[in-house]
């Protein structure tokens, strides 16, 4: 019973290279789907797993005499590739500094980023966990401050045809059925934030994605966890930190792509049933940052 994405919908093949194999049984403890068992002293393909191969890779992953492979589910024996070294990894120090470091950044310098540049942010964001293998994550990129400033604006055009819906009479009229708490948070950030938008545009200035050189809009297929996107998002923004590059998330355009806006996503190539996402800006930073801010979570319960 093959887990359906929008990528595929069967199971992976598992093949055992036998004349490596050990039988050690490390794949076996590895796979939480009971895909391999060790069946009178040699390692075989259980016919009862609970949902068949997912291609997480786990028993590829951690053989020591790389009998394992996987074929299906987007992966083939050439994506399973050597663990990068010790010394290349990043250790705790060096990872914090570098998160502490970033910033959200929304002014840039008049450059363009670098085509390799742009490969090397996503070839990291490609890396991210997701829920069920493969990521259901795509990315929509605008390289160019044209092509950026363009979505932006067909957006808040778009957003505009919608103005009626945030007006105070329309959002007294719906309270009672989005709550208190929604009322609020329409009122006092979402219609000032709206109204604000559409004043700059009107200007012609872009005050959404802050004309940024580039925006990536991290978004998920049907089958895709919510998660999926926004933690390939961070992904890349942690890249791009590593590459001189500063970032920002922008959170006000995916709600509004959840129903309707057809046009806008024919034009951009969305799917018109796409869950959630997010877009990210990215740009050389265009000031100096020079004091971190200590952060906090709301509440850490440790039992």
């Amino acid at each position: 019973m093959a887990i359906k994405t929008s990528r595929t919908d069967e199971n992976a093949a598992i093949i055992i290279d036998y004349s490596k194999c050990k039988a050690c049984g490390l794949c076996v403890s590895a796979c939480k789907d009971l895909s391999l068992i060790i069946k009178d002293g040699k390692l075989a393909i259980n016919d009862r797993p609970v949902f068949g191969c997912l291609g997480c890779g786990q028993c590829a992953a951690i053989c020591p005499n790389e009998a394992i492979h996987l074929e299906g589910r987007t992966l083939s024996k050439g994506d399973f590739i050597k663990m990068p070294d010790k010394e290349t990894m990043a250790g705790y120090e060096p990872l914090r500094a570098l998160m502490l470091g970033r910033r959200s950044v929304r002014d840039f310098k008049p450059r363009e980023i670098e085509s390799d540049v742009i490969d090397k942010i996503i070839n990291a964001a490609s890396t991210a966990p997701m829920g069920i293998p493969p990521s259901d994550v795509k990315v929509l990129v605008l390289k160019g401050r044209a092509k950026v400033r363009e979505f932006s604006f067909d957006f808040l055009d778009q957003v505009k045809s919608m103005k009626w819906f945030f007006s105070p009479a329309m959002l007294l009229l719906l309270r009672p059925f989005i709550g208190r708490d929604n009322y609020e948070a329409f009122k006092s950030f979402i219609k000032p934030l709206i109204d604000g938008l559409l004043d700059k545009r009107a200007q012609g200035e872009d005050w959404l994605l802050y004309d940024a050189p580039l925006a990536m809009y991290f978004y998920g297929a049907r089958f895709a966890d919510p998660a999926d996107p926004h933690i390939a998002a961070t992904y890349a923004m942690l890249a791009a930190e590593s590459l001189g590059l500063g970032s920002c998330m922008i959170g006000s355009i995916a709600p509004f792509l959840k129903k309707g806006a057809a046009g806008f996503k024919k034009k951009y190539g969305l799917n018109p049933k796409a869950n959630d996402g997010i877009v990210v800006i990215f740009g050389y930073p265009g000031v100096k940052y020079r004091r971190a801010v200590k952060r906090t979570f709301a509440q850490v319960t440790v039992r």
